[in-house]
């Protein structure tokens, strides 16, 4: 187990969920209600193995057919002493996702039993689907943070996010799409910080599903 400062300056959150931008409202702004300008829309969870070890993944898979366009995350049985990770779903610049992988860490000792569970957004085929990845510069700086940004012409339905080496030592500060009421999102902004101090060269990843407008 790694050796944890005596003082911390941020904590997770017990039973923190998280969904990533639905594609309903994002994609399309119909006067119809979203699951009708997102055929298929459904939610699916996959949880990890409970138990004390110092990392938990999971992955959440669409049905055969649908494609990924939000994600979200819960911690259970820890009340601060977990951290998020990853929020890493797949696909790339010419593929559309249709997974999302969760990793948590421990951040201080832990001796009880955890897990973490990982949710889907699915959907039916949605038109232009693809994930956008942007990464950080590597060094050991306390703050790191990085933007995604969608292509020309399409929109952010779902985002994620990725720490590179730091291992628990890392927690994201920010997680903000762009975009507002009345405009629609296009990039979405990660920023993390140093929860212990360490010399480690560690670097961010910010991830964007995005669609054609």
């Amino acid at each position: 187990m790694r050796a944890q400062s005596e003082a911390r300056r941020f904590g997770a959150r017990v039973s923190v969920l998280v969904l990533g931008l639905v594609a309903a409202g994002a994609v399309l702004t119909p006067a119809s209600p979203a699951s009708a300008a997102v055929p298929g829309l459904v939610r699916i969870a996959a949880t990890s193995a409970s138990d004390s070890a110092d990392f938990h993944s999971a992955t959440a898979t669409c049905p055969v057919g649908k494609v990924l366009t939000g994600t979200g995350y819960e911690l259970n049985g820890v009340t601060g002493e977990g951290i998020v990770d990853d929020l890493r779903p797949n696909g790339g610049p010419a593929t559309a996702p249709t997974a999302v992988t969760v990793g948590a860490y421990e951040t201080e000792a832990f001796a009880g039993n955890w897990s973490v569970t990982a949710y889907a957004i699915c959907a039916n085929p949605v038109a232009g689907l693809v994930r956008v990845t942007a990464t950080g510069a590597s060094n050991s700086l306390d703050y790191h943070s990085v933007t995604a940004t969608c292509p020309v012409g399409k929109v952010l339905t779902g985002t994620g996010y990725e720490l590179n080496g730091v291992t628990g030592e890392g927690v994201v500060d920010d997680f903000r799409p762009n975009g507002g009421p009345a405009a629609a999102p296009t990039s979405v902004l990660v920023g993390a910080y140093e929860s212990d101090a360490t010399a480690l060269n560690w670097s961010v990843t910010a991830y964007a599903i995005c669609a054609t407008a």
